[in-house]
């Protein structure tokens, strides 16, 4: 029976979280760096310590037990609590300590009115002890992860808001229409509007490709992508349509390699936003961001 926990209960309930997450043993060797054998000795070591099993693995793949399931959610409560304690103990002397996990949507770098790199230096210039974990990801998973704690900011679009969530609107971008060398359209010499919904559309694979931006409702969207570099492959094969936000696009335009297809007509602005946890007990690190998010972008809408 466990009566206390350690240091090293510490890190092996780490490595569970890790290897939970991760969905088995050989994923979660790049998360924690070390080899698979070496996460099956501690797994096996804190099985022992708990005295009960909490996963099964084997040629029916991996999955964690009735009693894995319930000791994650306990786990990852205690590590954020942990995580908390030193965050908030380290503030009462006045230093801000602790760790911000911060995803975004892909492929804005360029964009001029998502200011990351100035972002990120008042940031630290703020916080100099914050470690900033920077991830990208789609927007529900955002949204998710900011409701299970596990996120501190997400920016992205979020078309549907999610209970629970503070969304602030920081800038537009706007998405353009493209096809690319060997599309029908390429070389046409003038695309018309009412044939543009006939051709193959690579679509956002957010909200399961639901949206129909720009007014485009395409016939057939065979390619789905949940990132820019799938689109513009897409569209770069020659086979599909697809929007791009203008930094994507710019160096294909520039080599010729694709062509905008009627702006006034299937253009749109993209709204994004940052999403932010309501409800919970915010660290001055997690206050300090969204005051700096909220200072570095003026809304020209």
């Amino acid at each position: 029976m466990l009566t206390s926990i350690s240091t090293p209960d510490l890190h092996l309930l780490r490595v569970f979280v890790a290897v939970a997450e991760a969905g088995g043993f050989s994923r979660a060797q790049i998360a924690l760096n070390v080899s698979q054998s070496t996460i099956s000795t501690q797994m096996n070591d804190l099985e022992t310590r708990l005295g009960m099993r909490l996963c099964r693995r084997g040629r029916a793949g991996f999955a964690l037990t009735e009693e894995g399931h319930e000791i994650y959610q306990i786990a990852t409560e205690l590590l954020r609590d942990c995580q908390t304690f030193v965050a908030r103990a380290n503030s009462v002397r006045g230093e801000i300590t602790g760790q911000l996990q911060i995803a975004t949507a892909d492929a804005l770098l360029g964009n001029e009115d998502f200011p990351m790199d100035r972002i990120l230096s008042d940031l630290r210039d703020a916080m100099p002890q914050v470690k900033l974990h920077l991830r990208v990801m789609e927007p529900l998973e955002i949204e998710r992860r900011i409701l299970e704690q596990k996120l501190h900011m997400g920016i992205h679009t979020f078309p549907n808001h999610a209970p629970g969530l503070r969304y602030v609107s920081l800038f537009k971008e706007q998405q353009a229409l493209y096809c690319g060398v060997g599309h029908p359209l390429f070389d046409a010499p003038q695309a018309d509007p009412a044939d543009i919904e006939s051709y193959d559309y690579a679509s956002r694979s957010y909200y399961g490709g639901s949206l129909r931006p720009g007014g485009l409702k395409p016939a057939q969207e065979n390619i789905h992508s949940g990132n820019m570099d799938g689109i513009a492959a897409a569209i770069l094969s020659g086979q599909s349509l697809g929007h791009l936000p203008a930094q994507c696009a710019k160096s294909y335009l520039e080599a010729g390699r694709m062509r905008q297809i009627c702006p006034e007509q299937f253009s749109y602005d993209a709204v994004f936003e940052a999403a932010f946890p309501v409800g919970v007990r915010l660290s001055r690190a997690q206050r300090i961001l969204e005051t700096i998010i909220e200072q570095s972008f003026k809304p020209k809408f």
